[in-house]
């Protein structure tokens, strides 16, 4: 009589070759899914990294164009206060220029309040009411000349804090601006140029408008 194989034995290595086959497929299953999470991870970086680089841009460009147009609003502020201080009266060019460019520097404000981070937000005001300010009292004939100075300092200090603080948004070297902070400015002119005066320490005006 030739031996029998036990029944149970064909039995064991067939659960054992099904064992083998579910274990296969969880361990694919597994190296598939790690795989997928490791390519959505990437691409999540990806994206990350793209809308950094946008949102980085597009706040640039909105700083660039709040600086450029207060920068133009000064040149005009600056002829506008001396022909003022001086006694005399401003002309129907000028004071059209300077309802011009103050509604330019207006409606540069919105792509800053919108992408700008808070912290960049509190200090906009600050460069931008004394200005606002300094308009409307050049703009009233009758307004008392005595108290365009002021405005126009603080205009120029709450400029260049804000100033410092978007290039440092930005990661540009900024100016150190803790100074403003104390009871004089340090005379640095908005083209870091020195000027003689403290009193002068502001953007000056360009050559000819």
């Amino acid at each position: 009589m030739g031996s029998q194989v036990p029944v149970w034995i064909p039995i064991v290595v067939a659960l054992l070759g099904l064992a083998g086959v579910i274990l296969t497929q969880l361990l694919s299953g597994r190296r598939e899914a790690r795989r997928m999470a490791e390519e959505t991870a990437r691409e999540e970086r990806r994206w990350q990294r793209e809308r950094e680089a946008r949102t980085h841009e597009t706040r640039a460009d909105a700083y660039a164009q709040l600086m450029g147009v207060l920068e133009a609003f000064d040149g005009v502020l600056f002829q506008a206060r001396a022909v003022r201080e001086a006694g005399g009266k401003l002309d129907e060019h000028q004071l059209a220029e300077l309802r011009a460019v103050r509604s330019e520097a207006q409606h540069a404000l919105g792509p800053v309040v919108l992408h700008a981070p808070e912290a960049v937000r509190r200090l906009v005001s600050d460069a931008t009411l004394p200005r606002m300010r300094l308009a409307a009292m050049l703009l009233d004939p009758d307004d008392d000349h005595t108290r365009l100075r002021p405005a126009w300092d603080a205009g120029q200090r709450g400029y260049r804090v804000m100033r410092a603080r978007m290039r440092a948004d930005l990661g540009f070297d900024a100016e150190p601006v803790d100074e403003l902070f104390g009871t004089q400015p340090t005379v640095v002119s908005s083209s870091s140029e020195s000027t003689s005066d403290p009193a002068d320490t502001t953007s000056l005006p360009p050559p000819t408008l």
